[in-house]
């Protein structure tokens, strides 16, 4: 996703905002938690100017003055990250500059003159549909999947970064067949043996899992052990052993 989605009330307001400082000669700070949008919106504002991390500005800064030289605007991302914030936007006050951070703080607010909230997307609801159809869509076009959008469970715990990664986790795993898990298990086995990692330590690969989905589907351990068709006593040793049952 390089567009900045505005379907719902709060984006579309932050957007034409946005758009509205674009061209007047002030600085913009956009805030939020990590996975909101704040970067595409940046782009939005600023889209042909030059963008970095602020703590990776700081070092270039202390190693090369002259490289703002010939710039009118930047793009400063994740101004949180950076050891001296002032200081920083004190380098920059000839230019322009689109600064992100997560939620404000901080006493160098002054420096902005427009200040822009994201919220998280579990507050924005049709941005939230429109994002949750794009990366399913474009999951489903690389692993040629069958799974339906409402039988994957989304994570908002980190915004977009965390839907993006669950939807293409769901619907890659409903797209592996048996071959390919061999050939995943495989390759994990070998890059785990050549780390000197024995048989033991390498069976909980195959036995939690294995687990888990007989304890998901059974209600006892009675149950577990006969649909598993080994001894309840091995059963309740292994329990023990992986959860501290």
């Amino acid at each position: 996703m390089n567009k900045f989605i505005a379907k719902s009330q709060s984006t579309k307001k932050a957007l034409q905002v946005a758009n509205m400082s674009a061209s007047l000669p002030v600085n913009i700070l956009i805030y939020g938690q990590a996975g909101v949008g704040k970067k595409l919106l940046a782009k939005e504002i600023l889209p042909n100017a030059k963008a970095i991390d602020a703590h990776e500005f700081e070092k270039i800064l202390s190693h090369d003055a002259t490289y703002l030289r010939g710039m009118g605007e930047i793009i400063v991302y994740n101004l949180h990250n950076a050891f001296n914030k002032r200081a920083l936007l004190q380098k920059l006050e000839k230019l322009k500059v689109v600064a992100t951070m997560l939620p404000e703080c901080g006493d160098f607010l002054d420096f902005f003159a427009v200040k822009i909230e994201l919220l998280p997307l579990e507050k924005r609801k049709e941005d939230l549909e429109e994002l949750i159809t794009y990366y399913f869509n474009e999951a489903k076009k690389i692993f040629n999947s069958n799974i339906k959008k409402e039988d994957i469970r989304i994570d908002l715990s980190g915004n977009a970064i965390t839907l993006k990664q669950s939807i293409y986790k769901a619907v890659m795993q409903s797209a592996i067949n048996k071959q390919d898990l061999f050939n995943l298990v495989q390759e994990f086995y070998t890059k785990e043996l050549q780390k000197g990692k024995g048989y033991k330590e390498l069976l909980e690969l195959f036995e939690v899992p294995l687990l888990k989905a007989a304890k998901k589907l059974y209600k006892s351990q009675l149950q577990m052990a006969k649909r598993l068709k080994i001894n309840r006593i091995t059963l309740r040793k292994k329990l023990n052993h992986y959860f501290g049952e």
